[in-house]
């Protein structure tokens, strides 16, 4: 009898169970709401602009050394377009001697993006090149993550859109 008594439990009990696993919900939601997601792939996705806006800036400036004595004043827009490298491609310019393919927007259609102040808008989300008849040229995007407002208006030409262009004085943004 006293063995009987002296037996103790293993495991844990159901009171316990619940209290753990509802600690465990409470904190998992506390992170998806510190680590917000959608803003996540947001700045992902603008990261990703940015280092095609290079790309393209390097694709524009071989062309336009290549092809100076036959430039004309071209503007071009990325939205619903593909990536071919020919004058099928939304460019409408022969770029596969300096490119494969060239890069579309991310989103590549309609969407939320970001001004200059912070707020909010929809709109087009694509890339945007533009050359004038001087050979100057801009290649323009919009950002999606408000936390890259600021980014909109240290590039050199305060607007809404991040542009790496050959001149302030060139063509503007507009799309």
């Amino acid at each position: 009898m006293l063995k009987k008594l002296m037996k103790v439990q293993k495991g844990f009990t159901l009171v316990e169970i619940l209290i753990v696993v509802a600690l465990i919900a409470i904190l998992a939601v506390i992170a998806l709401i510190t680590i917000n997601p959608a803003e996540a792939q947001k700045r992902s996705r603008d990261a990703q602009r940015l280092k095609e806006l290079g790309t393209l800036q390097g694709i524009v400036e071989q062309y336009i050394g290549d092809n100076i004595s036959s430039l004309t004043a071209m503007s071009a827009f990325s939205t619903g377009g593909n990536n071919q490298c020919g004058t099928g491609g939304w460019h409408g310019l022969d770029l596969c001697k300096y490119a494969n393919t060239v890069s579309i927007d991310p989103v590549n259609r309609d969407g939320e993006y970001t001004l200059s102040d912070g707020t909010i808008q929809t709109g087009a989300l694509g890339y945007q090149i533009q050359m004038d008849n001087n050979l100057r040229y801009n290649v323009c995007a919009r950002m999606e993550s408000s936390a890259n407002a600021g980014k909109l208006t240290s590039d050199g030409v305060i607007n809404n859109y991040f542009e790496v262009y050959s001149s302030t004085g060139g063509p503007t943004c507009g799309f």
